[in-house]
């Protein structure tokens, strides 16, 4: 180099032997790589433990055993506030006048409020863990009795919607005499192994079992899982599983022999009033405004709740730390699609090193993360280089837990004693929303200022920053719907993509358009059409919206949804001015060092 410069030597070879292979852009061959990753990956399989098979809970009611794992499944860490109503069956919903007041579907139905058979209401939908999925199968359940086991997590929002209408169907089906299909629901956040070996890497999922003689059995479960037509959605799917949607369980129903239930005694609940079973996911607009009732006629975001307003940047980064503390204890893990649960792929490798390292470069420093980050961060980039060798290298889920240990540690006693406030998310969705509003926002705050007053490493490049978000959300992202959508719509260029590459306060941008697209969709999609929930409500930022007869080319997809039909989104158009929008979502995800 010039003058003052410093020449940086690396070894390729020593004593005659490759110590790197050359990276895809130089002509390796990175499919060499990943085949040994992942043979190497090999010495960390564990010895299966000894299982007891018990046999004896099939011979009884399985009550005893359901309430059991039930209740250990409520005792997960996340099982807290409105999450802790859908951790287990029978729903704890039902007997919480709050959720039922703000949507009907939680509310008991007809059929659970006559019911005086506790055997019935308790096992309609059994709790199932890995213990007594194991045991189903060598105690021959399957062979007797067609199984469909819901698999869920409790703070998904999609798995909660498919909660009610799930068990109104099992215990219908229970009440009319149905004993050879059976429900079953495995919960995910605490039987990660079961999940992970069955290939169950979202939800939710529905999923058949059924190894009996009865050919038409068979028959109607290969048709019902030929439904899925499109080639993204089947390659994420197990081969007898299917998206966790309630009209799809229709498909199956009608295709089973008449011999194990009948027509009429499940189709009624198919054929109630379609209008009338969207609006019970609607939310009760009057109980969303208990302190602004005028906020119901808002112009823009009425379907927000009122509390919106008194939400501080701090409980914004409550839930980016409890997402960040989710991610690191449950979502990533080995996927398991090679056959081992016990390791990682070297493809997630790759992904999981730019994802630790954009939180390091862009998380706020008043997290106080940054070091610990940084540390992980080196220990997965000699990882990544150990595996270009010719020695080769692995990532055991083990070596992972201890890599994040300090890390897990060092989240548990900043949120204690600087993030002790009430979350503002009930969902997983929500909280990896305000992970990346927060990540992009600070990004944005930080490039605005001297880089001779940062301390701190620059924040991630904003072309980097997208890459980085996509790679992580394709590979780990639970939420098959979410996960396929926002695919979708990124291969697809959507809501500014491209011009984000290039900007910081574009990703900011970016990154709200997908949110309200979002969440305007999935509100048509219910047939909501008098709840808006486009963000920022005007009431929270008057200044970002601008009536106008023009659409929103964001909400392109909701009016594809509707077809036609009246939604309030739709109908009261606005046109964001988005400046002030921009402002807004620095003030609501960011602040600055002096208020730090």
């Amino acid at each position: 180099m010039g003058h003052g410069g410093v020449t940086i030597t690396v070894e390729l070879e020593r004593e005659g032997r490759a110590l790197y292979e050359l990276g895809p852009s130089e002509g390796g061959n990175p499919s060499q790589l990943a085949d040994r990753f992942a043979k190497l990956g090999q010495r960390c399989s564990k010895a299966s433990k000894p299982r007891q098979t018990d046999c004896s809970p099939f011979a009884g009611s399985l009550q005893a055993a359901s309430n059991r794992i039930g209740e250990k499944a409520c005792q997960h860490p996340e099982a807290k506030e409105a999450r802790a109503l859908f951790c287990r069956y029978p729903p704890r919903f039902y007997g919480h006048k709050g959720i039922c007041n703000q949507y009907s579907q939680f509310c008991p139905f007809e059929g659970l409020l006559t019911e005086t058979n506790p055997l019935f209401i308790d096992t309609a939908v059994v709790n199932i863990d890995a213990d007594m999925f194991y045991s189903m199968e060598e105690c021959g359940v399957f062979q007797k009795e067609l199984w469909i086991f819901k698999v869920f997590v409790h703070w998904c929002p999609h798995c909660q919607q498919l909660m009610p209408r799930l068990y109104q169907l099992a215990l219908t089906l229970r009440q009319r005499g149905v004993n050879t299909l059976r429900f079953g629901a495995v919960n995910c956040a605490t039987e990660h192994e079961l999940c992970a070996k069955q290939n169950w890497p979202g939800h939710p999922l529905l999923v058949a079992r059924y190894l009996g003689s009865d050919r038409a059995v068979h028959d109607a479960i290969e048709h019902w899982v030929d439904v899925v037509k499109d080639a993204q959605l089947r390659q994420m799917l197990p081969r007898y599983a299917l998206p966790g949607e309630f009209p799809v369980l229709k498909i199956l129903l009608e295709q089973l022999p008449k011999s194990m239930l009948s027509k009429a005694s499940w189709s009624p609940l198919f054929e109630a009033d379609a209008e009338q079973s969207k609006a019970a996911n609607c939310a009760n607009l009057t109980a969303l405004h208990p302190e602004f009732p005028e906020a119901v006629d808002e112009q823009v975001g009425n379907g927000w709740h009122d509390v919106e307003r008194n939400f501080t940047v701090k409980r914004r980064w409550m839930d980016a730390m409890l997402m960040l503390r989710h991610i690191f204890q449950e979502w990533i893990a080995p996927v398991g699609d090679d056959g081992n649960v016990d390791a990682f792929a070297h493809s997630q490798l790759l992904v999981i090193e730019p994802w630790v390292e954009l939180l390091a470069r862009n998380l706020p420093t008043t997290f106080g993360l940054a070091e610990v980050l940084q540390e992980l961060h080196r220990s997965l980039v000699q990882r990544v280089r150990a595996s270009q060798t010719s020695e080769g290298s692995s990532l055991c889920a083990d070596e992972w837990k201890a890599l994040t240990t300090p890390l897990l540690d060092r989240i548990a006693e900043v949120g204690q004693r600087d993030f002790a406030v009430a979350s503002a998310c009930a969902s997983d969705t929500c909280r990896m929303w305000s992970l990346l509003h927060m990540l992009a926002s600070e990004g944005l705050r930080r490039e605005q200022l001297p880089r001779k007053n940062l301390t701190t490493p620059a924040p991630s490049a904003p072309d980097v920053m997208m890459q980085t978000v996509h790679g992580f959300l394709e590979q780990f992202f639970k939420c098959h719907y979410c996960r396929r959508h926002f695919l979708k719509n990124y291969e697809a260029g959507s809501f500014g993509r491209d011009v984000a590459l290039g900007s910081r306060e574009q990703v900011v941008l970016y990154l709200w358009r997908f949110h309200n697209a979002v969440s305007v969709r999935v509100t048509a999609w219910h047939g909501c059409n008098t709840t808006d929930r486009r963000w920022p409500p005007s009431a929270l930022c008057p200044r970002c919206w601008k009536p106008t007869a023009d659409e929103w080319p964001v909400l392109s997809e909701a009016k594809d949804v509707v077809q036609g039909g009246a939604a309030r989104a739709l109908d009261l158009a606005a046109s964001p001015d988005e400046e002030e929008v921009l402002k807004f979502l620095q003030s609501a995800f960011t602040v600055s060092d002096q208020e730090m």
